[in-house]
């Protein structure tokens, strides 16, 4: 990876979702495969996940991107929801991470987007649409699979459908 691929953001390193995906393939020369996959879609915006397998297991990221955000968010949301997710992947998998599993893109993104009540990120619960904090996302994402507020993260599993569930009844 070169130093091309790190950005240094108010004195921490970060890499970019490019760096990573060529740390993982000089690391990996066979043995690493990323799936993607929209999972919902609203007049919102659309949510993606990835998942990176590598032979240390499976790892999923997932990316929301909003069709109303500034920039290149709002231009082109389905490729940087999908490119973001890889990149959360490709972290949670030990790839490009420093500090923490965000890249330099999110970073660049979550700076320059509008702040919501004075936020950094405006994360939401994928099945209530509550507003949920970075901590409760990086731990639902990370456990759970998707991003869901505590109050979902309490329900039983079977009132909770699965993101690979929801994949195959998007309609357009």
């Amino acid at each position: 990876m070169t130093q091309n691929n790190i950005v240094n953001i108010k004195g921490k390193p970060y890499v970019t979702v490019a760096g990573r995906v060529q740390q993982a393939h000089e690391a990996l020369k066979e043995g690493l495969t990323i799936e993607t996959f929209m999972v919902a879609h609203s007049e919102e915006g659309v949510l993606f996940k990835a998942k990176v397998t590598v032979p240390k297991g499976i790892f999923t990221g997932f990316s929301f991107a909003s069709y109303k955000a500034s920039g290149i968010e709002g231009q082109s949301p389905f490729e940087v929801a999908e490119t973001s997710a890889v990149g959360r992947a490709l972290g949670f998998a030990g790839f490009g991470s420093f500090e923490g599993i965000a890249t330099a893109d999110e970073i660049i993104k979550a700076e320059s987007s509008p702040k919501p009540n004075g936020k950094a990120f405006d994360y939401r619960c994928v099945k209530c649409n509550k507003p949920i904090t970075g901590p409760v996302y990086e731990y639902s994402t990370q456990h759970l699979g998707e991003s869901l507020c505590m109050d979902c993260q309490k329900k039983p599993k079977d009132d909770i459908v699965p993101a690979s569930e929801v994949e195959d009844d998007i309609t357009f």
